[in-house]
């Protein structure tokens, strides 16, 4: 029992001396560079008052393309990019990488087999995407064992970054492009009817607008009855010492008749042929039509102001990620940290070598 003893004792010290070996001198030393951004979407109207601003805030639609983009960033497409430029395929399976976190085609355990999946999370392993939601920037970092390496690869994925979010942009932005282009169609269609009824209206009642023929005939209307008044006392006057069936008068009289039938006529007209019931039925009918026109004309103004605006957003890049920290080429490594990896890793042996010691202690007492 003592041998056995002594044995752990010894494979306690091999353990912990190779480890702390492999730790100093053999674990890929890692170089890491970083950059933040801020996603600027030149789409978005900026707010004229300060209340404004707090009330149509946009940080929840930064924190949505923030988070897209870290999905694309992180995904294979982005992957597949930097390995045709970098060549990180063969830098996760070759001798820059030690052979405990190297992919090998022979590999015994899942995790460091050569394949998609593990190449995928050894990249986002690397990777690092954090969205800070007050200053609405993001941090890209990422570590490669080269340091010169690491701050390109960074700059192409701002690069990369950058593109992507105008193609997801414009990709939505056509699908808005079409429906604004057959609203177009439809709102155009609406005016042209409603103009051509209009018309249609105007050559049935051969009137220009109903509104100015009430205008003039009213002033003609007043001018009768003015004339009526002044008739009516002429006649009265003239029937004092006249008699009434004198040709003079009998003509008087029948200029009062016309007037007044000249009123009535006018008056008619005025109101309607429909009766008293529907004053100015004409007007009423045209200013109907004429209002449905206008409001089919502005519907239709405002979608081809839309459907321009559209066309520049797809023309332009709307959204930009404006660098506000450039990477940098690290001068020292930032992983692994060696003194904390060596105290972990003494910390779990000294553990595992005390249980083992207990284990051994119970057996022997048992035994004696």
């Amino acid at each position: 029992m003592r041998f056995i003893s002594i044995f752990f004792k010894l494979i306690f010290i091999f353990l912990l001396g190779y480890s702390i070996y492999y730790i100093f001198f053999i674990e890929t030393e890692k170089y890491s560079s970083s950059s933040v951004v801020m996603i600027k979407d030149l789409s978005q109207k900026q707010s004229t008052s300060p209340l404004g601003a707090l009330l149509l805030s946009s940080g929840s639609k930064s924190m949505t393309d923030a988070k897209l983009l870290e999905v694309y960033i992180k995904s294979y497409d982005m992957f597949d990019i930097l390995d045709r430029e970098f060549n990180l395929t063969d830098y996760y399976r070759s001798d820059n990488i030690d052979f405990l976190h190297r992919l090998s085609d022979s590999a015994f355990l899942p995790s460091s087999l050569f394949n998609m999946q593990n190449l995928l999370a050894k990249y986002n392993n690397d990777l690092s995407v954090v969205y800070d939601e007050p200053s609405a920037t993001i941090n890209i970092t990422f570590a490669h064992a080269d340091a010169k390496i690491a701050k390109q690869i960074v700059e192409r994925i701002i690069e990369h970054s950058s593109k992507t979010l105008n193609t997801f942009e414009k990709k939505n932005t056509e699908v808005v492009l079409k429906f604004l282009e057959k609203q177009e169609r439809q709102k155009h269609k609406l005016f042209i009817e409603s103009l051509e009824e209009l018309l249609a209206y105007q050559n049935k009642n051969r009137t220009i607008d109903p509104k100015v023929d009430i205008e003039v005939k009213n002033k003609i209307l007043a001018g009768l009855e003015s004339e009526l008044i002044q008739k009516n006392v002429e006649y009265n006057a003239k029937a004092q010492y006249l008699n009434k069936k004198s040709a003079q008068m009998k003509l008087l009289r029948g200029n009062i008749e016309y007037i007044k039938r000249s009123i009535r006529k006018i008056k008619s007209e005025i109101t309607g042929n429909r009766g008293k019931k529907e004053l100015n039925a004409n007007m009423s009918d045209f200013t109907l039509l004429k209002s449905k026109m206008e409001f089919n004309k502005e519907l239709y103004v405002q979608t081809l102001m839309k459907l321009e605006e559209t066309k520049v957003l797809i023309s332009q890049n709307a959204k930009n990620l404006i660098v506000v920290t450039k990477p940098r080429v690290a001068d020292s490594y930032s992983s692994p940290n060696k003194i904390k990896d060596s105290i972990s890793v003494l910390i779990i042996l000294s553990f595992l070598y005390g249980v083992i010691s207990l284990i051994i202690t119970i057996i022997r007492d048992h035994k004696d």
